[in-house]
């Protein structure tokens, strides 16, 4: 196994490990006097060290290998340290940070999706933590999940919601009830096409996930659209690299004017971890904020934006259609794009935004109990 530890060599600076397909990693003495297991609490798992009053002299004056765990000794007397040889494995090759939740994602077109569109059962996810967690991963897979057989009822959907994590507070308030009726300076309140986008560009912490329901719906047009956001990067970045990179590195400001207030933030389209891995696509022309950058910037950010607009707007990459009560949406914000064609009747709509740090919270934990 690449994980199993074959010896270790101590030096002045840094435990030197070998692992058993002759990778050689290296862990400063300090690293592993943070990293002790015995310096956490037992029950927060906070760290209990004051790491930064460690003499800076610190050394390790033994260190031993033990059925697969690293045992140290140190040079100012504190208690031996030890290290699970998975623990170390974890961080036998040096990156950056990340916090990113690993996931075997499928980057849809309208073709795939259509064969293969993720689904759960109401009863499922209501019945237990098993039903929520293969919920949630199907989430992470596609970018959404449709949850079939909701009660068409605010009730039943925010029972679903809560399920899924803690409903976030925005300017529309926590769960939302809502028709064409501009009770909100959006126009997601009107009868209009909305163009796929995201929600919350005005938001410096976009939602990240968001739940809608089709309580009732009389009257014509009305299609959902939704696009795979991570699927649109993917080609542009083959076919436009250099418009990529402007839509990566420029900050796009975008705002919220009324009910009282005046929200703006600002991100790249396409943002990106330290590591250089997509994390999230922000976009929302209708909400895009006035900037003004030198001519030919700017101009770079119009070709960009133009060709960021084809792939959302082409019905090769859209999924199309009216969802109906009792298939409510559950979809990743950072994600994917979500729009409507205009209708004409009457529209009722439910739902509520969910923050992504609790959203990868219930993964990982998911994945720690094998579920």
């Amino acid at each position: 196994m690449t994980s199993t530890i074959a010896g270790i060599e101590p030096n002045d600076r840094a435990l030197a490990v070998r692992w058993r397909d002759g990778v050689v990693s290296e862990y400063p003495w300090l690293w592993l006097r943070d990293h002790d297991t015995a310096a956490l609490h037992p029950v927060t798992q906070q760290r209990q060290l004051h790491t930064a009053a460690v003499d800076t002299t610190l050394r390790g004056t033994i260190a031993e290998l033990h059925d697969g765990d690293v045992h140290i000794s140190w040079s100012d007397g504190s208690p031996v340290s030890t290290l699970s040889g998975d623990f170390l494995s974890k961080f036998r090759v040096p990156a950056a940070a990340t916090t990113d939740v690993p996931a075997d994602r499928v980057l849809w077109d309208g073709e795939i999706i259509v064969e293969q569109w993720p689904v759960v059962e109401y009863a499922h996810v209501m019945d237990g933590d098993a039903g929520v967690d293969a919920w949630l991963r199907k989430v992470a897979i596609y970018g959404f999940c449709i949850v079939t057989g909701t009660p068409a009822t605010t009730q039943a959907t925010e029972r679903l919601v809560r399920r899924a994590g803690y409903v976030r507070e925005t300017i529309f308030g926590g769960f939302w009830d809502f028709q064409a009726d501009l009770s909100k300076a959006d126009t997601a309140y009107t009868n209009l096409e909305l163009l796929p986008h995201t929600d919350g560009t005005y938001s410096h912490d976009a939602p990240g996930l968001q739940l809608l329901h089709c309580l009732a719906f009389d009257g014509t047009g009305g299609l959902s659209t939704m696009v795979d956001g991570f699927r649109i990067a993917s080609e542009l970045r083959a076919a436009e690299p250099e418009l990529y990179d402007v839509l990566s590195r420029i900050d796009v400001p975008g705002q919220y004017i009324g009910d009282g207030s005046h929200l703006m933030a600002s991100r790249p389209v396409f943002r990106h971890d330290r590591a250089g891995e997509l994390v999230q696509v922000s976009f929302n022309n209708a909400d895009r904020a006035p900037f003004l950058l030198p001519a030919p910037d700017m101009d770079l950010f119009y070709d960009a934006l133009r060709a960021f607009e084809a792939l959302a707007n082409d019905h090769r990459l859209q999924w199309r259609r009216v969802n109906p009560p009792g298939e409510a949406m559950l979809f990743d914000n950072w994600r994917v794009l979500h729009g409507r064609t205009s209708y004409t009747g009457h529209r009722h709509l439910c739902g509520a935004y969910i923050n992504h740090e609790d959203y990868e919270s219930r993964l990982r934990l998911a994945d720690a109990s094998g579920a």
